[in-house]
């Protein structure tokens, strides 16, 4: 999608107080916000307003000083309070938070969400809604059309035939398509498949998944006419993203590999159950020691139970669990966060950075890490402030959203596009 910048994209009214930003713009890309027409060294009250699909309010507030020309620019001024600290050009949208219970936003499937944006001094006011374009509406949906599999393909909207990207899911059991159809905004065909869960014949929970599930999707999607023939892209999430270097290592298919909060160790289920099988044989794995603990307000923390089982396994069974990642055929990218409550993905992600810097690996690979960072990265400019739990930031999560998803962009093009 292309931002539109005639000049009616511009709100510039003749009042004194005046917002001025994009009225459209694509949601995976950061904008340019000031108010002009402030009294100089006034202060500025700035709030924006996102109404999701459960009725929910999601709030960011700042109170700026207008410069000596009555200007506050967001990119160069920081607020003087408010629900973010610091020059941040897109605080506004990322420090929304909600006084209901809730986490996350909650979006559907909405091609656009608008924004109510309110800025007041004690002389004037003025109000702005800006849409945000959260993926391309002409992109097409099907249903994967196969017997034996389970998921969805989003299509650009251009013809093709267009590169193929598998996405890959945690352990939630399913994915939010959020991150499929913003992929498919830029021109790859996504294949969200569900691999446990519902409905049959995927197996109930995350247990004894069988590879040849994966290649059997994956010898569908190259035999799609409007669909690319040759490697396909795997983007995983969590177990997802797990499972995504495990396929890269073992499948001729895969040409890039994008892991978000990932493991290069290979590790069965909560109950002890192999998570992956082939011909029926569990691949090798790690297995986490005692219960998973809960945090004050109730959430489950594995990652305790995981780091135990990492320390304490031998030398020759870590050996066997950790993934060859060197035998994938194309760019890998790893992601990961320093305070991620789930598992330790930044030290299961450099396992597999420092396996493909040992076997001189020929493809382009980097391993982005952040401080402050949990679990979730994701597809940048949507409310963090949720997110906010023991060490984990919503400002450091939405550094690291904006800052990886060039480069995710950058690895699925070059492993699919410059062959």
């Amino acid at each position: 999608m292309k931002r539109n910048s005639d000049d009616s994209d511009w709100n510039r009214a003749s009042s004194t107080l005046s917002i001025e930003v994009p009225s459209r713009s694509p949601n995976d890309e950061a904008v340019d916000l000031r108010v002009t027409g402030a009294a100089p060294g006034s202060t500025v009250e700035f709030r924006a307003t996102l109404v999701d699909d459960e009725g929910r309010e999601w709030i960011s507030r700042a109170a700026y000083t207008a410069d000596g020309e009555g200007i506050v620019d967001c990119r160069d001024r920081a607020p003087e309070r408010g629900t973010y600290e610091g020059v941040e050009p897109m605080g506004w949208l990322w420090s929304m938070r909600t006084d209901a219970d809730a986490r996350f936003v909650s979006l559907g499937d909405r091609a656009e969400v608008p924004v109510a944006l309110q800025a007041s001094t004690d002389a004037a006011a003025s109000e702005r809604e800006v849409t945000r374009m959260l993926y391309d509406p002409a992109i097409e949906t099907r249903a994967v059309d196969h017997e034996g599999l389970v998921g969805d393909l989003f299509l650009p909207p251009d013809g093709g035939p267009h590169p193929v990207v598998l996405d890959l899911h945690g352990s939630a059991g399913r994915t939010s398509h959020r991150l499929a159809r913003t992929l498919a905004t830029h021109g790859f065909a996504v294949c969200s498949l569900q691999y446990f869960g519902e409905p049959d014949p995927i197996p109930d929970e995350l247990a004894r998944v069988p590879l040849s599930y994966f290649d059997e999707a994956a010898a569908w999607l190259r035999d799609q006419p409007d669909l690319r023939g040759g490697r396909l892209g795997v983007v995983g999430t969590s177990r997802g993203a797990e499972l995504a270097l495990l396929l890269g290592a073992r499948a001729d298919w895969v040409g890039a590999v994008v892991s978000y909060a990932g493991s290069g160790v290979v590790w069965d289920t909560p109950d002890g159950t192999p998570a992956w099988v082939v011909d029926g044989e569990p691949i090798p794995h790690l297995s986490g020691e005692g219960p998973p603990e809960r945090t004050d307000d109730g959430r489950v923390r594995t990652r305790p139970v995981l780091e135990r089982g990492f320390e304490n396994a031998s030398e020759a069974a870590r050996r066997a669990a950790t993934i060859p990642v060197e035998r994938i055929e194309g760019p890998v990218l790893l992601l990961s966060g320093d305070a991620d409550p789930v598992w330790p993905a930044r030290r299961l992600s450099a396992v597999t950075a420092e396996r493909l810097s040992r076997h001189d690996f020929p493809h382009p690979f980097e391993h982005l890490t952040y401080d402050g960072c949990g679990h979730l990265i994701g597809v940048p400019h949507v409310p963090f402030g949720g997110v906010e739990a023991g060490d984990v930031t919503a400002r450091a999560t939405a550094h690291a959203a904006a800052d990886s998803w060039p480069v995710v962009l950058e690895f699925l093009d070059r492993g699919l596009n410059e062959h």
